[in-house]
């Protein structure tokens, strides 16, 4: 850099990250006046969190960054955009309820060296084809338009810096060429520095003075725009096909003397596609190559996992054959999804401060209105942060989630809004969803609200304490292990789990789809039936359903349990992990059964405890292919996929130390025994949780509803961050031997039927399959029968 150069943007010693979790370590960089530096690397590698930490929304933990030669490091985002600095979040970050005008009203300040109609105009020209979309709603715009937006709304401010995240991600080619020609023009027009991070190789090669490779939060090299025109160069540091491209390799020299390999002189380049007669030739044209091309290194190495014995010829003739194919992939990739539509506005929300929020049992609160009459109308109802609400952020309970933005509502929400319900906002989960305890969130843990200090339950501890707390009317959670009913005994209120199938799982992020359930949690049983009655029934869209029985299961209710035949499950009583006081509890409600004139009788059930072991295998291994290895998309069935959501699953690869102990421990049961048992033990268990079905349906036969604790033991304490990681793991997992065996299928229902020592205690009714109406009878014969905190 010569003497004349001026620094904008100085980062020295730079370290951050989430939390407690260290992302970025020691970064040291600069960007000059009117230079543009890209950052490339891997998913996973720090990138995202760079720009956030440069911009304010992540605290440096030590380092320095200066602009313009004054220390910034502190100063929060609203200080440093006065300074001079845009951002343009990853995931676009507009508001999809506002018209393209008002996103950019809304953008101007007054530091931004004219009004807001000059500044408005000045943006305009710029952009052009926004001009013609400015009454447009901003969520109307297809993804290409919507980054144009997202790049105007950042210039509002008239920035001297740009930083860009991820700009070209899912956006058709023709428009990132557009948006790579404006940049280059506004960095001349305005003279912009950009700080880029990308995994587009030709976007961040056209744009870019020079890169800067990112590895696990480290800056481990400095390409020139020479070495950028040499690919094994990138490759020497990324290897090939962590960038990726938006027309396909460059003609460029080999970087090894000799004569070239065959295909277009290079390892790295697309094989040429001959006509064969054995090769079809696709119909529709290819006209840009966005998908990149396997190497004979990348042959060669899958070749090996395959046991396969081939040699260099034959894989450069497998590249040749494969091409055609590819360029089906081409074509995929240049075609808009097909997502359902998201009917209702709304705006992107905001995160609660630590006074709107004392349980910590928020996630982000939001204002979603749906239609103006229904069943639900004026019910305020909050959603376990797993299901997709378009257009809010949503994290799961993770550090590598965080940041994702869904494009489209789960089915269960379309259908709640065209009820009349309001989206109030997303409640905190654990981490991916792997506990029953209320701790193992990257967010911090969920108290309860009956006494501060103890669990909430897991995983949807957010969804039942907003609920117990009065914060919302009503709530969804997701059950795997017991997921609605655990916090639902935790903090005294209802939570079904409905027969597996009943409510569709739709948008909704996974774990394994033979244990996926979500359901409705509430203060009361008539409220409980009543949002089931509004989720339930097919969508067309969810292969977990198959031809589902649908009832009104607010009829239930006032029925009375006279003559109803109820069991109580030995099994689920006097169990190791158990509290007598539970257990005495829930043997004085179902003799207040006996008082309402239903027959109690005990019966045992001896594969209750083969249950628990079949779920566990079936959730280990199925958790390990569906979750992590199919980043919560998979394969293998039809129905709706969310590759944005798989997109950002992904990085888990690159940042797999962030994840929770009690998914750390599943992940290397599930591995071990698919890669050493090759699957066995999880079709074994699946065929014997079979069995166990049928052991309890022949005791549905002989009785209408199967009684027990939901949870045998009180709420715990939550353990302190410094906890040893067995006590992490026994917290999250010591409650699910009642619940965990009915995530083979059957519906249960937790229902609160006294206090102990302060805290709540839950019973749990199960009924035989689609045997919802006789839940929701009995649940509220018992709750009409007293107030459940003085039994």
């Amino acid at each position: 850099m010569s003497d004349e150069t001026h620094l904008g943007l100085q980062v020295k010693s730079l370290s951050g990250g989430y939390g407690k979790v260290p992302i970025l370590h020691g970064v040291e960089f600069d960007v000059a006046e009117r230079e543009v530096v890209g950052i490339l690397g891997h998913n996973g590698m720090g990138k995202t969190t760079l720009l956030k930490t440069l911009m304010g929304f992540l605290p440096a933990t030590s380092g320095q960054i200066r602009y313009h030669d004054a220390d910034v490091t502190r100063l929060a985002p609203h200080d440093r955009a006065a300074l001079g600095i845009g951002y343009v979040p990853q995931g676009r970050g507009i508001f999809p309820q506002l018209s393209v005008r008002d996103n950019l009203r809304f953008a101007w300040h007054d530091y931004a060296g004219g009004d807001e109609a000059v500044v408005l105009d000045s943006v305009l020209a710029d952009f052009p084809r926004l001009e013609r979309l400015l009454d447009r709603d901003g969520g109307t715009l297809s993804g290409g338009e919507q980054q144009l937006l997202s790049l105007a709304r950042s210039l509002m401010g008239d920035p001297d810096l740009l930083l860009l995240d991820e700009p070209t991600e899912g956006i058709q080619p023709s428009i990132i060429e557009e948006m790579e020609e404006t940049l280059l023009h506004l960095r001349k027009a305005r003279g912009l520095s950009i700080l880029l991070v990308e995994q587009n190789f030709d976007f961040i090669h056209d744009l870019s003075d020079r890169v800067l490779v990112l590895e696990r939060g480290r800056i481990t090299a400095e390409l020139s725009r020479d070495d950028m025109a040499d690919r094994a160069k990138v490759d020497q540091f990324l290897g090939f096909g962590a960038a990726r491209t938006t027309r396909g390799a460059r003609p460029v020299a080999s970087p090894r003397p000799g004569p070239p390999p065959p295909g277009h002189g290079r390892d790295d380049a697309p094989p040429a596609s001959p006509r064969r007669p054995d090769t079809p030739i696709p119909s529709t044209p290819v006209t840009q190559m966005t998908i990149n091309r396997p190497t004979l290194t990348q042959m060669r190495d899958m070749a090996d996992r395959f046991g396969m014995s081939l040699t260099d010829e034959d894989l450069q003739e497998y590249r040749q054959i494969i091409e055609p194919y590819i360029q089906a992939y081409d074509r995929l990739d240049a075609m808009p999804d097909n997502l359902p539509e998201v009917r209702y506005p709304r705006a992107p929300g905001h995160f609660p401060d630590p006074t709107e929020n004392p349980l910590n049992a928020w996630y982000v609160k939001t204002e979603v209105s749906g239609a103006p009459d229904g069943p639900l109308r004026g019910k305020r109802i909050a959603l376990k942060d797993t299901v997709c609400l378009a257009g809010v952020p949503m994290m799961n309970g993770s550090s590598i989630i965080e940041g994702y933005v869904p494009e489209i509502d789960a089915t269960i929400v379309t259908r709640m809004l065209d009820a009349g319900a309001v989206i109030a906002g997303k409640a905190h989960s654990e981490n991916l969803c792997l506990s029953g305890g209320s701790h193992t969130g990257a967010k911090g843990p969920i108290h309860n609200p009956w006494k501060r200090g103890y669990m909430a339950g897991g995983s949807s501890g957010g969804s039942a304490a907003l609920v117990a707390a009065g914060d919302v009317d009503m709530a969804i959670g997701g059950d795997q292990g017991g997921s609605i009913r655990i916090p639902s005994s935790n903090c005294g209120v209802y939570g079904m789990k409905a027969t597996h199938g009943l409510v569709p799982y739709t948008g909704v992020m996974p774990i394994e789809q033979t244990i996926d359930h979500v359901g409705p949690i509430t203060t009361s049983v008539a409220d409980n039936a009543m949002l089931l009655e509004v989720l339930a029934g097919e969508d067309g869209l969810d292969p977990r359903q198959y031809a589902p029985k649908t009832f009104r299961y607010t009829e239930a209710l006032g029925r009375g349990a006279q003559g109803m035949r109820i069991g109580i499950l030995k099994e689920g009583f006097h169990r190791s992990e158990g509290e007598s006081d539970v257990d005495d509890k829930v043997l004085a409600a179902a003799d207040r059964f006996k008082a309402l004139g239903a027959r109690v009788e005990e019966v045992s059930i001896p594969e209750h405890n083969l249950a628990v072991d079949c779920w566990t295998a079936i959730t280990v291994e199925g958790l390990q292919d569906h979750l992590m290895h199919g980043h919560a998309g998979g394969t293998n069935y039809r129905g709706l996929f969310l590759p944005s959501m798989m997109d950002r699953m992904s990085q888990w690869r690159g940042r797999a130390d962030e994840l929770s102990h009690s998914l750390k421990a599943c992940m290397f049961l599930g591995e071990y025994f698919q890669e050493q048992y090759r699957g066995r033990f999880y079709g074994k268990a699946q065929n014997l949780m079979r069995k166990a079905n049928g052991r309890y349906g022949e005791a549905l036969r002989e009785f209408d509803l199967l009684l027990m604790p939901t949870v045998p033991m009180k709420p715990q304490e939550i353990p302190p961050p410094d906890c040893s990681m067995s006590l992490y793991v026994q917290r999250a997992f010591e409650m699910i031997g009642n619940t965990a065996p009915f995530n083979g299928g059957l519906p249960a229902m937790s229902l609160p039927c006294g206090l102990s020592e302060g805290l709540p205690i839950g019973m749990m009714l199960v009924g035989p399959s689609y045997g919802e109406l006789k839940i929701y009878q009995a649940a509220h014969a018992f709750e009409q029968s007293g107030d459940w905190r003085t039994m």
